[in-house]
């Protein structure tokens, strides 16, 4: 099996805790409780407790999109998932009721009505009561989902520029630092394809954002820089290499003692299981700065974690778990 070395993974959990709780010290020096999503949470909590009293019991996620005040997915923002906010609140875990296609659509529907018309897919991923994530893995896409649901999707090119920009700043939170064009094109709900289209180059838009372009490589001041990649594609086997890599480890994270599996791992972070290059995808990158992406999409030299272990690899690399 997979070995991590004890030492570094107490070091990273304690570094990624310290990361993670940066923000929020000042605000609790100051005696001020942070806030998500416009939310503390205290207030989701309590939100939470009147409605699990004015229904006698805990809420299911339907129940609470009638009766609840404050939308699901701010619930799973402050907490993780539903069931750990329902544990805050001292309530009891409801089971795991995923979204049935016709879920996913009454909710594309809903949120039509309340805003006069099709929603996009940052309105959705913001109000809907499912994000846009969820609405991919029924129906493959964000706009075969719409049509699913009798709308017909914006084209491409009418994607409202201010909506461009709030994806952009989006995937920044999420990823904690300025995203290259190949994080938008794996992670972000819009390709790069499209902010290329639409700016130029994808430096134009990062700064049409107001953020500062990484550069190739990002450079020391990143956060996370271990001589990275910037915004050279993984390759055109890397969509292949990863299903590959996916199937061999079983769905599921490979970090020892970790049980999440690929339908979990949604349920909990509304995005698929990550595929991490062992060996960073910078060592691969010539002084042309090209990819020698056959070398670094290698089955080998790729392995299936959960966003939480992806996190603590991404700390310590170049350092590499033993395989034994």
């Amino acid at each position: 099996g997979l070995i991590w070395r004890n030492i570094a993974v107490r070091t990273s959990e304690v570094a990624v805790s310290r990361r993670q709780n940066k923000a929020s010290e000042g605000l609790e020096a100051a005696g001020l409780e942070p806030r998500t999503n416009g939310y503390t949470d205290t207030e989701v909590i309590k939100e939470l407790q009147r409605v699990a009293a004015q229904l006698g019991h805990s809420p299911s996620r339907k129940e609470w999109e009638e009766h609840g005040n404050i939308s699901g997915r701010t619930v799973q923002a402050h907490f993780g998932s539903w069931n750990e906010g329902l544990r805050a609140a001292g309530l009891e875990a409801t089971a795991q009721q995923p979204a049935a296609d016709e879920d996913v659509l009454e909710a594309i529907q809903n949120l039509a009505t309340e805003l006069g018309r099709p929603p996009t897919a940052q309105e959705m991923e913001q109000q809907g009561a499912w994000s846009v994530k969820v609405a991919q893995r029924h129906f493959g896409t964000w706009n075969t989902a719409l049509r699913e649901a009798g709308f017909e999707p914006i084209s491409r090119k009418d994607v409202p520029e201010d909506e461009l920009m709030a994806e952009l700043r989006r995937l920044r939170d999420e990823l904690d630092h300025v995203p290259s064009s190949t994080e938008m094109h794996e992670h972000g709900q819009f390709t790069m394809y499209l902010y290329l289209d639409r700016f130029g180059s994808w430096k134009q838009a990062v700064e049409a954002a107001g953020m500062e372009y990484r550069g190739h490589p990002s450079g020391p001041e990143h956060p996370l820089w271990k001589g990275g990649y910037g915004d050279i594609s993984y390759g055109p086997n890397w969509y292949r290499q990863r299903k590959r890599a996916l199937e061999r480890d079983g769905f599921e994270c490979q970090m020892p003692g970790c049980s999440i599996d690929r339908e979990t791992h949604r349920e909990r972070w509304d995005r698929d299981l990550n595929v991490h290059h062992i060996t960073p995808l910078g060592t691969f990158i010539d002084a042309n700065g090209v990819l020698d992406y056959e070398r670094a999409n290698r089955l080998e030299n790729l392995i299936t974690l959960c966003q939480r272990h992806h996190m603590l690899w991404e700390e310590f690399a170049p350092l590499q778990p033993d395989i034994r």
